[in-house]
């Protein structure tokens, strides 16, 4: 055979495999698989691959050759250091990019197209940079088979694959993937749709295990356990009468499940609030509220107290108040010292003492409140001009209300979010105090706060400031009840008396199996006075 023929048939192999892989790259109608190839390089949008050139050469240096392509075609070309060798090529009418394609495919040689950059280098080198045969033909499919089982799928298509074909599949997730040359894979592709239909059940090694809640609720938690079954194969049903779930699953997915419900079903801890709700009547000297920095320094080192930063109030009780709700932190030892030391400077008077046990995460709500009534009157009038009056009370809450939310984190300190509120009537609307047809004018300030403290530590709320308004006559008897005569026997004065509401919360985390009432008579080591 000739020297030409050889170069011709050489040529026709070459512009074949460029076609084949041209083919393999292109969309196919395999609608569950994604087959991937190597894009060959005259495939790509460069303006001089198109370009037609006929060449007649012999023995000419490979790397002048791909100059000569770069130059002719206005192509970024580059090589690396182990392209060399000679080349002789005799083309009649071909683009660049198929001239370029032959050329590199005789020699051995492999590219990379990055940007609008062509960089060529040996296939030994493709292999170390990119782990594959860059001449390797084959492409990939991945199925997920939802109804056939994938063994026995991967049984049958193991007697069609081609001598350099690969199946892998996973039973338990359904997945099959298929590495052979494009034909190979369509052929096979034929075999699965005809494999894969509804009535085919493909058998899971399923495990079903039967979970019972000791403390957490199923319809709270069963949305969350539901999220981590496996896509299309894990199942749960509830049942809410005995607390139960049942799940059915992959083994390995129920092993997560264990974790999962373990950190759900977690025993509730409590936290057992003892607050104290104190009113400090404030004198000429304390009309802003108490002054803490004096109570401290009085105190001395019999207390350790801590004060965080002052928060506003949205809403002041008093006019021409200051308004700042101040939060500090003491150790219990040291709340009988901070009330005398009160006591010394200020009127006092214990509103309520309170104590509540609640679960963490949950609201405990504490309310020292009076219910002050006021009249509504109603009157009526008939079609025939009769006028009809009825009178009513109705109700309006005053006072302080509490509400702290408790959260116990896993270094046994206790986050809390307080939420405290002091409500006052400050005027009647409609007409003198409690008149028929007056309406109370409630104000009232809150405010709302979170702490972290340790268990045992006691937390003081103050600057509740508000204004309490009353009347007060004095008379001569008898003499100051004769109508108009009894005016010059009498005086009434109005007194505003002005009050700070504190409040001492100490929040214990107890376990439930004993009562904490019990556990405070308890006899507990002695601790001394810091000097």
């Amino acid at each position: 055979m000739s020297r030409t023929a050889v170069f011709k048939l050489c040529l026709v192999a070459a512009i074949a495999a460029v076609i084949f892989a041209s083919f393999a790259y292109s969309e196919t109608d395999i609608p569950m698989a994604d087959i991937i190839a190597r894009k060959p390089i005259s495939d790509y949008e460069f303006p001089g691959l198109q370009k037609k050139i006929s060449l007649d050469i012999r023995a000419m240096d490979v790397t002048q050759f791909l100059k000569f392509l770069a130059s002719d075609g206005n192509l970024n070309i580059i090589t690396s250091k182990s392209v060399t060798g000679p080349l002789s090529l005799l083309i009649n009418d071909v683009t660049i990019g198929d001239a370029l394609e032959i050329a590199l495919s005789m020699n051995g040689f492999a590219y990379q197209v990055k940007g609008n950059i062509i960089t060529v280098m040996t296939a030994a080198e493709f292999k170390t940079m990119f782990g594959v045969e860059f001449y390797d033909q084959r492409g990939m499919a991945t199925y997920q088979l939802k109804y056939a089982s994938p063994k026995n799928v991967a049984t049958i298509l193991g007697n069609i694959k081609s001598e350099i074909g690969k199946i892998i599949y996973d039973d338990s997730t359904g997945t099959l993937i298929l590495i052979d040359t494009p034909a190979k894979i369509r052929e096979m592709d034929d075999i699965i749709k005809k494999q894969e239909i509804p009535t085919v059940v493909r058998i899971l090694p399923l495990d079903t295990r039967v979970y019972e809640f000791k403390y957490a609720r199923v319809d709270v938690v069963k949305d969350e356990i539901a999220k981590a079954l496996t896509v299309d194969i894990g199942t749960m049903r509830s049942d809410l009468r005995t607390n139960t779930i049942v799940v059915s699953d992959l083994p390995h997915q129920l092993e997560k499940m264990d974790v999962l419900i373990r950190a759900f079903d977690r025993k509730t801890r409590e936290v057992f609030i003892e607050a104290k709700v104190v009113e400090v009547t404030l004198s000429d000297k304390l009309q802003w509220g108490i002054d803490w920095s004096r109570i401290i320094q009085m105190a001395g080192s019999m207390i350790d107290i801590t004060l965080t930063p002052q928060v506003s109030l949205p809403l002041s009780l008093a006019a021409g108040t200051i308004g700042k709700l101040t939060v500090a932190t003491t150790s219990t030892n040291a709340l009988s010292v901070i009330l005398e030391t009160l006591a010394t400077v200020a009127e006092t008077r214990i509103l309520s003492n309170p104590h509540i046990t609640v679960e963490e995460g949950k609201e405990a709500k504490i309310e020292v409140i009076e219910k002050q009534p006021y009249q509504e009157e109603t009157t009526t009038t008939a079609s025939g001009g009769t006028t009809t009056s009825s009178k009513s009370y109705q109700w309006v809450n005053i006072g302080v209300s509490l509400s702290v939310t408790p959260r116990i984190n896993q270094d046994g300190y206790i986050s809390m979010l307080i939420k405290p509120e002091v409500s006052s009537i400050s005027a009647w609307y409609g007409g003198a105090a409690q008149a028929a047809g007056a309406v109370p004018v409630v104000k009232s300030a809150n405010a709302q706060t979170t702490v972290t403290i340790k268990d045992g530590v006691t937390i003081i709320i103050a600057g509740l400031v508000k204004d309490n308004k009353t009347t007060s006559e004095h008379k001569i008897p008898l003499l100051g009840d004769i109508p108009w005569v009894g005016l010059g026997f009498k005086k009434i004065s109005n007194e505003i008396v002005r009050t700070e509401t504190v409040v001492f919360i100490t929040p214990r985390i107890v376990t439930g199996d004993v009562t904490f009432l019990l556990e405070k008579d308890m006899p507990k080591p002695s601790r001394g006075l810091r000097k």
